[in-house]
């Protein structure tokens, strides 16, 4: 929905939340009451685009930081951001971070709203409308497509606050403050059933048959990705005890879409090509969140030194370090004198795609990060670990006086073929061996899989050995994983979800020195973070426990 879903905001629609807004009887740029709105294709169509609104993306969208800098995978060089909060043990019920416990809940009353009054409109004084028969077809869809959404919040709430309230209908303001959680279990079983149901209905692309024709609507990979991701996180350590039939469970919902990869129009495209302002029409997008023509993601992200950058996100050594040697696969090591002496060359071409360090060409010029340098300390606001963020940062973009290209769209991949072949090995491996396969069940084994990601044409990287044991290949995956879906939000769950918070707390960086024409590189500790067996699931807001009592906090807090 590309072409509508950030052209019309509805917020006149909503009727309260389970925060328990006041009632907003109609749209201050429409004038339509809600009464209005159902009786007409088109607004029926914004209202229904409006709930594709809440659809979240990670560009900076926490303070101005990304998730990523409350991993070990980055930093935010801004203190103030409450993204710091997260790492320095400041976190807490009265001082809340990625606080969308509001913002998810209104896309659901959206939804339910939608699924109440839309339900069995036919808009007859529309039917000798050349269009008619066109607009049936697609207004047919969008009930299910607002499912999806509805499910896909309720996940981004669960994953947060585990156990949360699960509403499917529209509430007063006085219900919905009365309302009570219930277990997480029974939130999960809800989206599942939703996915289970929805991918048999949904079309596989709205490319043909339909008169848009429009890109970014919800499709059934998109359900089955949902439910790919969920099974993998219920069968992981903070989940559950070591399960092997949710370990299969999870192959076998990544695999329905492997498996049916040609028919759904998936693939592996080039890594590079991912994060650019078109990797919406990507053969491995399964969804992505369009946000517009913009350049702020840029400016937030251009290194110090660079007209019109001002840093945020800093890549951590930690991070760096993850990226094998190309050769042969073997890990980076800073012991190696030659490898120490020269840290970028022979590496992973994920790194260079990724991250950008000194020495590269980015954006246009040389980057100086070493200590005096024209892109590092001690110049104010400068990288703080050595390096900075290159993935999803357009620099076509410039913001050099004359230039004519200040901004560019962005779009937010939520979901991506690259990622079900992660998830596919990771319970493939747990539920069984790392060369596994049965026939037609399991046709390709986790190694398959983790190897396919890692042969895509500009990645090129070894393959696994055939004979590495069950612990040496999950560490390996782990490891694949956070190189393959850095800065695209998953590395803050994907440790949480394995309880492996605790190994997340020493941050490392960089130190750059100049000697003459020799360049000098030193791995430094740069930071120690707080971490606290609480910090495995979000505290809820005491400013929501206070409009409902109902609401259990989460042990810790």
């Amino acid at each position: 929905m590309k072409k509508i879903i950030l052209k019309y905001y509805v917020v006149g629609l909503l009727v309260g939340s389970l925060t328990g807004c006041d009632f907003i009887d109609c749209d201050e740029s429409s004038d339509y009451k809600k009464e209005d709105i159902f009786v007409s294709y088109e607004r029926t169509k914004q209202m229904a685009t409006h709930v594709y609104s809440f659809l979240p993306n990670g560009f900076c969208n926490i303070d101005g930081a990304m998730l990523d800098a409350a991993t070990d995978d980055a930093v935010h060089v801004y203190r103030t951001s409450k993204i710091q909060r997260f790492v320095d043990g400041t976190w807490g019920a009265n001082s809340v971070v990625d606080d969308v416990w509001s913002h998810f809940y209104e896309g659901i009353r959206a939804a339910n709203l939608y699924l109440k009054e839309a339900e069995g409109l036919t808009f007859e004084d529309w039917k000798f409308n050349d269009n008619y028969e066109a607009w049936m077809k697609s207004f047919e869809y969008y009930k299910h497509e607002v499912r999806f959404l509805r499910a896909y919040y309720y996940f981004e709430l669960i994953k947060r606050y585990r156990n949360v309230p699960l509403v499917d209908k529209v509430l007063s303001p006085e219900e919905a403050n009365l309302v009570e959680p219930v277990s997480f279990e029974k939130v999960a079983k809800f989206i599942l059933d939703e996915c289970d149901e929805l991918k048999n209905i949904l079309p596989a692309n709205f490319s043909n048959g339909f008169m848009d024709k429009e890109t970014g609507r919800i499709t059934r990979g998109a359900a089955m990705a949902l439910a790919s991701r969920l099974k993998l996180y219920l069968a992981t350590p903070l989940y559950s005890s070591d399960s092997p039939e949710k370990w299969k469970d999870a192959a076998d919902a990544a695999y329905e879409i492997i498996g049916q990869v040609s028919a759904l129009g998936y693939g592996l495209s080039k890594y590079a090509d991912l994060f650019d302002e078109d990797n919406n029409k990507e053969k491995e997008v399964i969804l992505a969140r369009p946000v517009g023509e913009s350049g702020s993601f840029e400016q937030s992200n251009f290194p110090m030194g660079v007209q019109g950058g001002k840093t945020s996100t800093c890549p951590t050594e930690n991070l760096v370090s993850a990226y094998e040697m190309k050769a042969d696969g073997t890990p980076f090591d800073w012991e190696n004198e030659t490898m120490r002496k020269t840290p970028y060359t022979g590496r992973d071409p994920r790194l260079a795609m990724t991250i950008a360090y000194n020495g590269m060409e980015w954006p246009k010029t040389a980057l100086q990060i070493w200590e005096g340098g024209a892109n590092g300390l001690p110049l104010n606001n400068a990288t703080v670990t050595g390096y900075y963020l290159k993935k999803y940062v357009n620099n076509d973009i410039s913001f050099e006086s004359g230039a004519t290209v200040t901004k560019k769209h962005h779009n937010w991949i939520l979901f991506r073929y690259g990622e079900i072949l992660l998830n596919y090995a990771e319970a493939m491996a747990n539920a069984f061996s790392p060369s596994y396969k049965d026939g037609d069940k399991y046709p390709i084994s986790a190694l398959d899989a983790v190897n396919e990601l890692r042969r895509r044409s500009d990645v090129d990287m070894p393959s696994y050995p055939d004979n590495i044991s069950k612990e040496d290949f999950i560490k390996r995956l782990k490891n694949e994983r956070r190189v393959e879906l850095a800065f695209e939000g998953h590395r803050f769950w994907d440790v949480r979800r394995w309880k492996e918070l605790d190994k997340t707390t020493e941050i490392y960086k960089v130190q750059v020195r100049k000697d003459g024409t020799n360049m000098l590189y030193d791995k430094q500790l740069y930071d120690k973070r707080v971490v606290r067996d609480c910090m495995y699931f979000y505290p809820i807001s005491n400013s929501e426990r206070f409009k409902n009592t109902n609401l259990i906090q989460n042990e810790g807090w």
